[in-house]
């Protein structure tokens, strides 16, 4: 049983995902499964409602946050609260885990809505954020992480074709993009237009979930005699849309980019990403929304103390908003329109007027919302045909090669692999008992891994990733490493800390505080920045957080294991520090 659910500032259901069985249970609740005159979402929101105004009031009036509930039959609430609106999980999932897809979840509506929400009224963005929430665990990445390609002649191949083809992409109104190629859901070659701001990690992962929801669509097409290329139903007629990217201290989704995805061909697929050049407008509305939000809250709890600060540091906001505005050459009456929104907002809360604070502060955020429609541009026009027969024609000695890589995870559990060589990656061979390995490094959110078919006799996807769950259970009890059996094999997790290839001490921090953080492994890895600034506070400049995770055969000693994982963490160290030009692709 689960449901993804989505209420507005008025408590309305404003995006739902659920299974049948959740519907049931909700219905029985109130006996009305015979009720023909009441839709699901009206009945849902009726029953969840007082659960909604609870959660809302402790937060609010006596900033008494809770993010879960756990009810006598196993089921758990998860909740989280953005720009008043409610995101909830009612599962029978591991509450972390639900935590962690409400995270990403979260994150998954800013990058395809922004900051207006209410985009999620239409059908075409219900269906885009389904089928992106769908494909968050598919493909062979682990929880915060994306994997790459780490074949040299094909990655220097695809990097030269992206930079050849480049030429005939560029826009007149747009200088700045990223190209890439996707195989599968790993990033094969990024290239940059010379001053583009760089993609941050989680940029990569959404990125990754996009080309795995649109590989499933054109592979069920394809079953059933569809064309290549065919359009995608929650993106434009030329498989493009105004999604948002990470930018800021908060590294939030907030800086609008257009994307537009082709198949090369089956799993491979080319990606142009164009900077909108609304960056900085981006970052200071998202900015100035938080801190208004919050404002509003100290209204609401009537704590004046806290007042001048909050009107000062939107204040502060606002001005970066305008000036923003001003460099992009928006509308100088909207520049205008914040600047007198904010006089009557700080004149309602120090003086006698007519407004109430809460009348003013209500303006603002219409006023706000004007520069929230600004970050919705129209989508500029991008020929792509004559560069794809390019980008073909260059890749045409490795796109067989770049298929198998591709088929061989998504063909799991469906019997042979065309005949594809199963030979063990080369770290295999070299540690006897070892099946599999997978090496993290947390800061850059990218991760090393064998093939996973070499060993899909013995270990599933949902193994790994139960694996990866416990490991990062383990991790966040303040654990610096963990090993333990599960039926035939044997896990070791380890957890360090770099500055600059040197190992780092961090400084006693107690169990309970890193407890209290969000669970790790969400897209935005808010786990490990909140867990760098914890023990390295005011110094975590040029840290990294790294883990491995090492399976071994359940007969091989413990004590081995241990000792073969510190080889293989020495190991893969060296590599990347002796090839400085696929450094970046191992780690």
């Amino acid at each position: 049983m689960k449901a993804i659910l989505i209420f507005d500032s008025v408590n309305d259901l404003l995006y739902s995902k659920w299974d049948e069985e959740f519907l049931s249970r909700m219905k029985s609740f109130n006996d009305q499964e015979s009720n023909e005159t009441i839709t699901d979402s009206h009945h849902i929101s009726q029953l969840l409602s007082p659960i909604i105004t609870s959660q809302r009031i402790m937060a609010a009036q006596f900033s008494n946050t809770y993010t879960s509930m756990q009810c006598k039959d196993k089921t758990s609430i998860v909740f989280d609260e953005w720009l008043d609106h409610v995101f909830m999980i009612i599962s029978e999932d591991n509450v972390d885990d639900s935590h962690r897809e409400l995270l990403d979840c979260k994150t998954l509506v800013q990058h395809i809505c922004g900051q207006n929400i209410n985009l999620l009224h239409s059908l075409v963005y219900q269906d885009w954020l389904s089928v992106l929430l769908d494909s968050r665990l598919k493909g062979d990445s682990i929880p915060g992480a994306s994997g790459v390609i780490g074949e040299s002649g094909a990655t220097i191949a695809a990097l030269n074709a992206l930079k050849t083809i480049s030429k005939e992409l560029k826009t007149a109104s747009h200088q700045h993009y990223h190209l890439m190629l996707f195989v599968g859901d790993k990033i094969l070659a990024l290239y940059s237009s010379r001053g583009s701001d760089d993609l941050m990690p989680p940029d990569l992962i959404l990125l990754s979930t996009q080309c795995i929801a649109a590989q499933e669509y054109w592979n069920d097409l394809d079953q059933l005699g569809g064309t290549q290329n065919s359009r995608l139903p929650w993106l434009s007629e030329q498989n493009s849309a105004i999604v948002n990217m990470c930018a800021g201290t908060s590294g939030s989704p907030c800086a609008p980019h257009s994307l537009h995805l082709v198949e090369v061909a089956p799993r491979i697929l080319f990606v142009a990403l164009i900077d909108m050049d609304l960056r900085e407008v981006g970052i200071a509305a998202h900015l100035s929304s938080q801190i208004l939000m919050n404002l509003r809250k100290i209204l609401l709890q009537r704590n004046l103390e806290l007042l001048p600060n909050s009107l000062d540091t939107l204040e502060a906001a606002l001005k970066k908003t305008t000036d923003a505005l001003r460099k992009n050459k928006a509308n100088s009456n909207l520049c205008s329109r914040l600047t007198s929104r904010m006089l009557e907002l700080r004149k309602s809360c120090t003086t006698t007027t007519p407004l109430t604070p809460e009348t003013t502060a209500t303006a603002m955020h219409t006023a706000l919302d004007a520069v929230i429609e600004l970050l919705k541009p129209d989508i500029p026009s991008l020929r792509t045909e004559q560069p794809l027969k390019d980008l073909k024609t260059l890749l045409a000695p490795y796109i067989e090669f770049l298929q198998v890589k591709a088929r061989r995870y998504f063909s799991l559990g469906s019997g042979d692999l065309e005949g594809s060589s199963l030979t063990l990656h080369k770290y295999v061979e070299e540690f006897p008992g070892l099946i599999h390995f997978i090496y993290v490094d947390r800061t850059t959110g990218r991760f090393l891994a064998p093939d996973m078919a070499d060993c899909v006799d013995m270990l599933t996807p949902d193994t790994i990733r139960s694996i990866m769950r416990r490991t990062m259970f383990a991790l966040r009890e303040g654990y610096g490493a963990a090993t333990w059996r599960r039926g035939a094999i044997h896990v070791c997790a380890v957890r360090w800390w770099e500055r600059k290839g040197q190992p780092l001490r961090p400084a006693p921090h107690p169990p309970a505080a890193v407890r209290a953080l969000a669970p790790p492994g969400d897209i935005l890895a808010t786990f490990y920045r909140q867990l760098m600034e914890l023990v390295f506070p005011n110094d975590s400049q040029g840290v990294s957080i790294k883990e491995l995770v090492c399976i071994h055969l359940g007969l091989l000693p413990a004590s081995t294991a241990v000792q073969q994982a510190r080889r293989l963490a020495h190991s893969v160290y060296e590599l990347a520090g002796e090839n400085p030009a696929i450094a970046s692709d191992l780690l």
